[in-house]
């Protein structure tokens, strides 16, 4: 049966902007599938901007309107790695007709004591240091990629991101229980993690794709920023999971 090619919009990690997904867009768009890589309010070309999560999901409301080149805007595969997650699942949420399916990964963030004193630490860590020694900080804290330029992607999008927006959109995340309800949604939902992800805990992740009423799967090799450490099977990943969903004929 012939199907149409969904378009897959791309929602970037904490302190990144659109320009990280660049090693893995030549793996998801493996057979002319359209990609639209966004960049969240306050990030990337967008840095003039507050970050709120409103703002976000309007913007990705736009661009999946817009992701289809020709005729009536269709649904789209909505993936969000970390604060992109959060802004994704938002979306789906409050848009869930927009969306075909939704894919979170490195989510969700930690939890209690840990989430309760890491905006205090980074606000600290921000003033002792300023934004371009946080990011490589963070950036060699947080990727495995041992390639250089995956590593400067997210650390020179980071280090171009403003303090306040890194806080709230911080913040934001580490509160995603007060933006979305996280409970079963209509469209089929995969719950991605690294393998090798020290942020987030292998049950945390299975017990939200449990409350979402869809999957977890697991990425091998990758750590917390999937997308960036291992592009190829991340994308294999991903693609697994979209292979499965029944999709509408072509007309």
């Amino acid at each position: 049966m012939t199907t149409r090619a969904t378009p897959l919009l791309l929602l970037h990690t904490w302190g990144g902007d659109a320009t990280t997904w660049a090693p893995a867009l030549g793996h998801l768009g493996a057979g002319g599938r359209h990609l639209t890589a966004l960049d969240l309010p306050g990030h990337g070309t967008r840095a003039a901007e507050p970050f709120t999560v409103d703002g976000a999901v309007d913007g990705a409301v736009d661009a999946a309107l817009s992701a289809y080149d020709t005729g009536a805007a269709g649904p789209v595969d909505v993936v969000g790695a970390g604060l992109g997650a959060l802004v994704a699942l938002a979306l789906t949420e409050r848009h869930q007709g927009r969306v075909r399916s939704l894919t979170l990964v490195g989510f969700p963030p930690a939890d209690g004591a840990e989430a309760a004193r890491r905006p205090a630490d980074t606000r600290a860590a921000l003033e002792r240091d300023g934004t371009a020694v946080f990011a490589r900080n963070y950036v060699d804290s947080t990727l495995l990629s041992a390639d250089p330029d995956h590593r400067d992607l997210l650390r020179r999008a980071m280090a171009g991101t403003r303090p306040e927006v890194l806080l709230d959109s911080l913040r934001a995340t580490l509160g995603w229980r007060a933006h979305t309800s996280a409970t079963a949604l209509a469209p089929p939902c995969r719950v991605l993690r690294g393998a090798r992800d020290h942020r987030v805990a292998a049950g945390a992740a299975d017990a939200l794709a449990g409350r979402l009423g869809g999957t977890a799967a697991v990425v091998p090799g990758a750590g917390h920023v999937a997308y960036l450490d291992e592009p190829a099977a991340f994308a294999a990943a991903l693609a697994a999971f979209h292979d499965g969903i029944r999709t509408a004929p072509a007309d």
